[in-house]
């Protein structure tokens, strides 16, 4: 027996909803457990105590650009970032779901602060792996890779911890780490893809936050 058109194409409106109604990757959360939002700002810290402060910008052999680091003070929350979905970065939707922060989506990633470099403190990755100097910076890309995708980051649950962990996606997603240990050395020790995954929390910034300069 055939189907009727009518019945046919019935069937294929309810397969083509069926295929696009899965589920988004779950949200992000913050140390308060709400979901992390793109138009709040968050600390990045470790999610073990201890273990250093929060991520923040310094020079490296020149006053600019700016390089993703963590401060060694454990009493210090760094700078706060802010980061933007997909669908922003599309146009696609300013829906409050568009805003939501999630679980192995492509990020960009900002620090909310102004400096006096008078660039972007847009993050992009730089370096490699077995180098121990800055692996991501601010400012203007300056060697750009055919890919296109130096900007682009994810957050990943930390296997069996309570934290994240910071992904680039440049080629290939690739953990970041620490280049060092602020707690050992006491200074400042820069983030860079690793194979040891830097553990970490968010914890949001008070809405009344004032952008600090650097």
């Amino acid at each position: 027996m055939t189907m009727s058109t009518p019945l046919l194409l019935l069937s294929l409106l309810a397969i083509s909803l069926s295929c696009s109604g899965a589920a988004p990757p779950p949200p992000v959360y913050d140390t308060d457990g709400h979901e992390l939002n793109s138009g709040d700002s968050y600390y990045v810290l470790p999610a073990v105590h201890g273990h250093g402060g929060g991520l923040t910008m310094a020079p490296h052999r020149a006053r600019c650009p700016l390089y993703v680091a963590q401060d060694p003070n454990e009493l210090s929350l760094g700078v706060p970032v802010r980061f933007t979905t997909p669908a922003q970065q599309d146009g696609a939707s300013t829906a409050a779901s568009a805003t939501t922060v999630r679980v192995s989506s492509d990020l960009s990633v900002y620090f909310y602060a102004e400096t006096t470099c008078v660039q972007t403190t847009e993050w992009h990755l730089v370096g490699h792996r077995s180098s121990t100097g800055p692996g991501v910076a601010t400012g203007p890309v300056r060697d750009p890779n055919p890919s296109g995708r130096e900007k682009v980051f994810r957050i990943e649950k930390a296997a069996g911890r309570v934290g994240y962990k910071l992904v680039s996606c440049k080629d290939k997603c690739q953990d970041l780490g620490l280049a060092g240990s602020s707690a050992d050395t006491g200074r400042l020790v820069w983030l860079r893809a690793s194979d040891q995954a830097h553990e970490v929390v968010f914890k949001k910034a008070p809405p009344v936050f004032s952008p600090p300069a650097f």
